[in-house]
């Protein structure tokens, strides 16, 4: 959990972010109710790994700052974190309902705005993980004989 210092010193570095969203979406966000429920949602669908753990959350942070869309995060949760489709399928499941599902009560207050485009981080590494390619070598054609 993020401490309130560095929470106030962060939201004095990039105050258009933060004044897309309320302080009670924060609060939510942040709070160690949050955090404590990403880490049972793995913990019962066999994701123990901490490194894991700490993947999924930033992809279900993503998804509620919508930088995602919650309906792909099962797509994300397997290309991004490498867990097999059931897992992945179960764990955005279970967020739906422990998680995302409480958003939309603590919106109802105050109105939710996208964040801006120029704050919104590239994803393309997060849907497409192919490994390293090597670039290839131009090979003689065994086909073709000189004309002569």
């Amino acid at each position: 959990m993020i401490e309130n210092t560095e929470f106030q010193k962060l939201k004095k570095q990039y105050p258009e972010f933060f004044s897309q969203f309320s302080e009670k979406f924060w609060d939510f966000l942040f709070s160690e109710d949050t955090a404590f429920r990403v880490v049972e949602i793995c913990i019962k669908n066999g994701v123990e790994n901490e490194e894991e753990i700490e993947k999924i959350a930033s992809r279900i942070t993503l998804v509620l700052l919508n930088q995602i869309p919650k309906e792909n995060l099962t797509e994300v949760l397997m290309k991004g974190v490498r867990l097999d489709s059931n897992t992945a399928n179960q764990i955005s499941q279970e967020a739906e309902k422990l998680i995302f599902s409480q958003v939309p009560e603590i919106l109802k207050e105050e109105e939710f705005t996208q964040p801006a485009p120029s704050v919104k981080p590239e994803l393309k590494p997060l849907l497409e993980i192919k490994p390293e390619e090597k670039p290839k070598e131009a090979r003689k054609d065994i086909y073709r004989e000189p004309i002569e």
